[in-house]
């Protein structure tokens, strides 16, 4: 992470939970002369600050720094209503009584010989 990056993480920290714009954090940290040349100078660096998992952002184009305080393991995920599980999770909640029975769903031959005739 370059100086630049740094400081905008420390401004983010100013706010935590908020969500700040371009245009303000670029006037904030930037000297007056490169906010009047380009008043979004920190775009790019949000942009590659937010693949790295840095900072998150909302669909109006504002950023945030992303709350790492979570700290559970997926086990105790599984325990805790209301607590996201990741984008990697393989195990689905299936209720019981929605589980059919593989008989059930496989033709038999003379169902299957029925249909090819």
């Amino acid at each position: 992470m370059n100086a630049e990056e740094q400081a905008i993480c420390g401004f983010l920290k100013q706010y935590p939970g908020t969500f700040v714009s371009v245009t303000d954090i670029s006037r904030r940290l930037g000297q007056q002369q490169k906010f009047k040349k380009d008043r979004a100078w920190s775009r790019p660096m949000l942009r590659r600050m937010e693949l790295d998992g840095l900072v998150e952002s909302n669909p109006c184009g504002e950023y945030r720094l992303k709350d790492t305080a979570g700290g559970t393991t997926f086990l105790q995920a599984l325990a805790k209503p209301n607590i996201p599980l990741g984008d990697t999770t393989l195990i689905g909640m299936v209720n019981e009584t929605e589980l059919k029975p593989l008989d059930d769903q496989i033709p038999s031959l003379d169902e299957q010989e029925k249909r090819v005739a």
